[in-house]
């Protein structure tokens, strides 16, 4: 049902195999669908970690997303100033970022 919902807006839905499934996914396939997963997990824990998220302490979802928008927002600036100022630094090190 979510796979049909997903191709009717053009997005192909992978799963992995599970346990009692008869066909597998090839090791290519298998091995892609890791890395990319890994290298989101990543992002996803650099940003809840360094940018505090886990600390946000809004009354309301409003005030969540307004918070966690504002941290993001701040993060992209310091990207394009570092790119304005010729500072290189890896873009997944939040903490050598310009300031």
């Amino acid at each position: 049902m979510l796979k049909q919902e997903l191709a009717d807006h053009g997005v192909c839905l992978m799963a992995l195999k599970r346990s009692n499934s008869k066909t597998d996914w090839p090791k290519e396939v298998r091995q892609l669908i890791f890395k990319q997963r890994r290298r989101v997990e990543t992002v996803f824990s650099q940003l809840s970690g360094q940018l505090n998220a886990e600390r946000v302490f809004a009354w309301s979802f409003q005030g969540l997303y307004a918070r966690i928008s504002n941290k993001i927002l701040a993060y992209n600036l310091c990207l394009a100033l570092n790119s304005i100022f010729s500072e290189t630094c890896e873009l997944a090190q939040i903490k050598q970022l310009i300031f």
